[in-house]
């Protein structure tokens, strides 16, 4: 592979000046790259492609740039294109593995599966034909996939009656955003995923019929996220909103501060006087962070748990045209209202509440300053767990507790809510403003 330099027009060369030693030194390594490129495809002892050489030689290049950014060729991004576009169905149900069958946890009532009579406590034995038996729940359940439209046969058992063939033609169904449940007389929502653009209504729906099931008034709330690995952005700028009365949600920066991007909440707190405790964990990543942080740094919520995933950038997908192909590369950093950057850091909690007992050992938890290339917070200071600082659960508390739940029951009922809200040094959202101003200058 041979490289040839072309002249500018003479009009852009100053006979004044010399070149750009930047540019001589760019030139170097593209011939180095054809040397090495030129020496892989004669001595390598396999022969090798050259176009998927330098498209993994391009993928790398990206790659090294953080975890979230690559190189897609032109026949795997038209393949990723025309997949988005396809509609897969299910059957609309929540499963689980019990006795060698699948059972059903629940079952959406829009969805197929309950319009032909299937309920919760049923137990599917076999799906296409083939028994499940002996197979893990991911296998059991695949044929349930497939083509919107498409039929699939279910053998379905109801306690002690016969089990009976059904014919479910599958659909797009929506899952459940939100599920809900009354907690010792408190509100409690879990928030699986953000990859739902109805999942501000759903939640509000859910806090309607809490208010119903508490009698007309939720005395407090606890929002779980833990495990949720982000999803909508939009979504996650609109339920921040429902507890929030306007005002910044989260800022979205480029490398030039004409790149930045401000998200605010509408007017209109739903809850002005209602307690929150958010619930996260080192699981808890991008859309969920921003939930957390945004309520955090606006005064509005405890945080409860261990110290966030800090997926904190944003990946924008950029089409070669010329050559086919695109780019996903990351083009923006997230930071929460008072100007912290999410990326790398993650949400610290306001209180520090391990899941499991203290065994004396530290376990290293996976985060995204724990992938190779991950960007570098510009925060230096430290922020990392005081292991002093984590409350643990007794060594005989039964597993079927959940003692971060617990701990956030008992901080939502007692005085120390106020004196936890109280340490977060809230500030007024003008002295807020310019202190994010400032860290957005340096």
């Amino acid at each position: 592979m041979a490289l040839a330099q072309v002249e500018p027009p003479a009009s852009e060369v100053s006979s004044e000046e010399d070149p750009d030693p930047g540019n001589e030194a760019v030139l170097e390594k593209m011939e180095l790259f054809a040397e090495v490129l030129t020496r892989v495809r004669d001595y390598y002892v396999e022969p090798k492609d050259e176009k998927e050489l330098i498209e993994a030689a391009l993928d790398g290049a990206l790659s090294s740039l953080d975890p979230h950014s690559s190189y897609a060729p032109p026949a795997a991004f038209t393949e990723q294109r025309e997949a988005a576009k396809r509609e897969y169905g299910g059957l609309g149900i929540e499963v689980s593995m019990e006795g060698g069958l699948v059972k059903i946890n629940y079952a959406i009532e829009e969805g197929p599966a309950y319009k032909a009579g299937i309920r919760t406590g049923d137990f599917i034995s076999s799906v296409a034909g083939e028994s499940i038996l002996g197979k893990d729940l991911n296998d059991a359940v695949e044929n349930m996939r497939g083509p919107v439209g498409d039929p699939v046969q279910v053998t379905v058992i109801t306690g002690d009656e016969e089990p009976r063939e059904l014919d479910i033609v599958r659909q797009v169904v929506r899952g459940r955003a939100v599920r809900h449940r009354v907690e010792q007389g408190l509100g409690y929502v879990f928030i699986e995923t953000f990859n739902n653009d109805q999942l501000t209504s759903d939640l509000k729906h859910a806090l309607t019929l809490l208010e119903a099931d508490l009698g007309g008034k939720i005395p407090g709330l606890i929002i779980d996220m833990r495990g949720n690995r982000g999803g909508l952005l939009d979504q996650s700028v609109s339920v921040s909103g429902l507890f929030l009365d306007g005002g910044e949600v989260l800022s979205a920066r480029g490398r030039d501060s004409s790149d930045t991007q401000r998200y605010h909440a509408e007017a209109g707190e739903l809850y002005p006087d209602m307690p929150i405790v958010v619930l996260v964990n080192s699981g808890s990543a991008s859309a969920a962070e921003i939930v957390a942080g945004a309520l955090q740094d606006r005064g509005r919520a405890v945080i409860v748990g261990r110290r966030s995933f800090g997926k904190g950038s944003v990946q924008s997908v950029i089409p070669l045209v010329q050559h086919g192909g695109a780019l996903r590369m990351t083009t923006q950093r997230y930071f929460t209202p008072s100007g912290n950057s999410i990326q790398g850091r993650g949400i610290m909690p306001d209180m520090l509440v391990a899941a499991f007992p203290d065994n004396g050992e530290i376990r290293e938890r996976f985060r995204e300053n724990s992938l190779p290339h991950s960007l570098i917070n510009p925060d230096h200071s430290d922020f990392e767990e005081n292991y002093e600082d984590i409350l643990y659960p007794s060594e005989d508390l039964p597993d079927t507790v959940d003692f971060q739940l617990r701990k956030a029951i008992d901080i939502l009922k007692t005085s120390r809510y106020q004196t936890l809200l109280q340490a977060q040094n809230y500030l007024p959202e003008s002295v807020a403003k310019a202190v994010a101003e400032v860290k957005a200058s340096q």
